[in-house]
């Protein structure tokens, strides 16, 4: 099981930043998307600090995603 956990979070790792906010609804978001954020179903997004902060408020299990804070990998390889 912890082969499994550690190839299906190998691809979201290796995702290259976006150019683009892809929080900004219909509408849309022209700014860069500077932060991942994902949720405990394992869908992320690149977004600006406007829209992960709104999604950070109104989403109740979305979170920050960043390598520098280890993550579920890091734990398994332990």
């Amino acid at each position: 099981m912890t082969a499994t956990l550690i190839r299906g979070l190998i691809p979201q790792a290796a995702e290259p930043r976006l150019e683009h906010c892809q929080l900004g609804g219909g509408a849309g978001c022209t700014a860069p998307g500077e932060i991942k954020i994902a949720d405990s179903w394992g869908d992320a997004a690149w977004g600006c600090p406007d829209h992960v902060e709104e999604a950070i408020i109104n989403v109740r299990s979305v979170f920050i995603a960043s390598e520098e804070l280890g993550g579920l990998a890091a734990y398994l390889n332990r």
